[in-house]
C-alpha cells in the first residue's frame, strides 16, 4: 500500500471546491440583460474578431465583403484598446 504524500490532503480539498461541470450556456447573462432592459438593443450591429490566428485577414476579407455590399463598415484594428499595458 502507498503512503499518503502530505499534499494529498490539500490536493483533494482543492479539487473539492471546484467545480465538476463548467457551465457553458449563455443563460447567466441573458437573465442579467433582461433585468438590466436589454441594453444591448440598443447598440449597432457588432462583429467582434478574436483568437489566435488570422484575426487581420479575416477582418480584412470580412470588411471588403460589406463594403461592396453597399454597408457602411467601421474597422477597429488594434493589439490594445485604450493603453499598451492592455497587451501585458
Amino acid at each position: 500500500m502507498t503512503e499518503a504524500h502530505p499534499s494529498d490532503a490539500i490536493l483533494a480539498r482543492l479539487l473539492s471546491l471546484h467545480p465538476k461541470s463548467i457551465d457553458l450556456t449563455l443563460g447567466r447573462v441573458e437573465r442579467l440583460l433582461a433585468k438590466l432592459g436589454h441594453p444591448e438593443r440598443a447598440l449597432p450591429p457588432v462583429i467582434h474578431v478574436a483568437g489566435t490566428n488570422g484575426k487581420g485577414s479575416t477582418q480584412a476579407m470580412m470588411r471588403a465583403g460589406f463594403e461592396s455590399a453597399g454597408l457602411r463598415v467601421h474597422a477597429y484594428t488594434s493589439p490594445h484598446l485604450a493603453r499598451f499595458h492592455e497587451r501585458i
